[in-house]
């Protein structure tokens, strides 16, 4: 169980130096301050498009307890493993069960979404389809 770090107030002011590049190349990520807030329990973030989508990006899996996204703008389509393709669109959002295999197929120029994730800290675990073999991604 969670037990959240009872730290003083945090407000996370947007500018274009608060977006950085992160786990993938083609996307721009803007911490909200709750990894600091929660000593390491939680990460929010928003992440953006900077390139134009080139296909599916990869079928990968996080380590993690606890994922969910919410799309603030455009489109996004992605595949989950037992579940299929969903494409979602502005204002909808999603839980991803801890462990579960996707990929995202499809992305707008204009996405962005905000991303919660429990722990702020996991590994992402790229997996080959033909052969299911896994690598660290990084």
């Amino acid at each position: 169980m969670l037990n959240f770090h009872k730290g003083p107030f945090h407000a996370s002011i947007n500018s274009e130096e608060s977006w950085s590049k992160g786990l993938r190349p083609y996307l721009e990520y803007r911490e909200l301050g709750m990894v600091k807030a929660t000593k390491g329990q939680v990460q929010a973030h928003a992440i953006r498009a900077i390139k134009p989508c080139e296909g599916p990006l990869g079928y990968h899996y996080h380590d993690l307890e606890f994922q969910m996204n919410y799309l603030l703008r455009g489109s996004t389509r992605v595949e989950f493993e037992g579940v299929g393709e969903i494409e979602f669109n502005a204002h909808d959002s999603w839980y991803q069960k801890p462990g579960i295999r996707h990929e995202v197929l499809h992305y707008s120029d204009d996405m962005m979404v905000i991303e919660i994730n429990v722990p702020a800290e996991f590994p992402t675990i790229d997996v080959d389809r033909k052969t299911g073999a896994e690598s660290v991604y990084g």
